[in-house]
């Protein structure tokens, strides 16, 4: 795997920059773009997106990252519809009765646990499915960020999801009686069906649930060990279940209003700007997830593997739960049966269609070119999120 300098905007960016004589009717002037974390992937990509709009729009746009301190993750729905941030790195999961339709997309991702195929590769996978998804084929999200006056340009995705305990844990015994911080409801829904209890608990407190016993184990990809510092306290780590990811959100979801003061051109930037951002949090969280795990082991933690029979258990209620999910939102949210079977379908297909692309992607910059090429390209900025 290649590794690029964060910073770095994609090759196809630079070049559309430096070979376009554009004309962007709108001011120079400065986006303020609000960021729920104090450092990390985030930030990093944040830092891309907004070199990339900055060279996109010829200096006409630039932007400045707010990291923790405009708003934070459950103001930024609000926060960004009401015009306190021009952008926001927003995470639908924290309102979920606003974006049911974008969340549904979301917990499927544990399909991507069934087998072991692109292992490394799953964000990258599931970042163009839910692109796709979102931007060309579900007419209902987009309809959920314009009612809450925003427009979606772009995906959050993070690394595969593992069991990070006090204790080894490699047998489906072994989670019987467990507390086990969970973060969404299919998690949930795993943890109950091994008899263990799902327990919500900010991200910000598992290090103190984890040493202090509160919680025995916590579901989260790798990243978080350096990210909330979890690598102190966390004593075992098994990467083969439950799988699944966090793929709930918009990384650089724009304020309606100041998306319609963009001429056709500043909205096509702002696009291909959002592809760069989609391709960075997604590649470079997966960076981190591959060095934090090495670093792990290093450390002395101890990278246990399930055995056979809780590996074939865990898949076996993944794909009961597969089937459960339209049902859920139909039954949470009132969506209409036939349609979240028909979004659920497709949204499985694609998973499937990405898995296949991503296999040869080494580099962030690849990965943005490829996004471009799938997804972004078939969108007509004049018509886009226009009211």
């Amino acid at each position: 795997m290649k590794s690029r300098k964060f910073g770095k905007l994609s090759k196809y960016a630079l070049a559309l920059a430096s070979a376009s004589a554009l004309s962007f009717s709108a001011q120079a002037d400065e986006l303020r773009f609000a960021l729920g974390f104090p450092a990390g992937v985030p930030l990093e990509a944040a830092k891309a997106y907004s070199k990339a709009v900055s060279d996109l729009t010829s200096g006409e746009l630039t932007v400045r990252v707010y990291e923790l301190s405009l708003l934070n993750h459950s103001e930024m729905s609000s926060g960004v519809g009401d015009g306190i941030a021009d952008i926001g790195y927003l995470l639908t999961a924290y309102s979920p009765s606003d974006y049911p339709y974008s969340n549904m997309a979301a917990d499927l991702s544990m399909k991507l646990a069934l087998d072991n195929s692109i292992a490394g590769k799953e964000g990258l996978a599931y970042s163009g499915a839910m692109l796709e998804q979102i931007l060309l084929n579900c007419p209902e999200c987009l309809k959920e960020f314009k009612d809450n006056n925003q427009v979606y340009t772009s995906v959050v995705s993070t690394p595969a999801y593992g069991l990070f305990c006090n204790m080894p844990i490699t047998k489906a015994e072994d989670l019987a009686g467990k507390r086990i911080r969970t973060s969404g409801a299919p998690w949930a829904r795993w943890v109950r069906s091994f008899n263990a209890s799902p327990v919500v608990l900010p991200i910000g407190e598992v290090y103190e649930g984890l040493s202090q016993g509160v919680i025995d184990c916590t579901l989260m990809s790798a990243p978080e060990l350096t990210n909330f510092n979890l690598k102190e306290v966390v004593k075992n780590i098994n990467m083969d279940v439950p799988g699944g990811l966090y793929a709930a959100g918009g990384s650089s979801t724009l304020n309606r209003d100041r998306w319609n003061s963009f001429d056709d051109k500043t909205k096509e930037a702002m696009l291909r700007a959002g592809s760069v951002m989609s391709s960075y949090v997604t590649y470079l969280y997966q960076e981190q997830a591959d060095k934090d795990l090495t670093e792990a082991k290093a450390r002395g933690i101890n990278i246990v593997n399930a055995d056979p029979k809780l590996l074939e258990s865990s898949r076996e209620f993944i794909r009961g739960d597969l089937a459960f999910i339209p049902q859920f939102y139909v039954d949470q949210y009132k969506i209409d049966p036939k349609r979240a079977q028909e979004l659920t379908d497709n949204m499985s297909n694609l998973i499937d269609k990405w898995k296949a692309l991503v296999v040869d992607v080494d580099n962030p910059d690849d990965l943005t070119q490829l996004y471009w090429d799938q997804v972004y390209s078939k969108i007509d900025p004049k018509t886009y999120a226009a009211d």
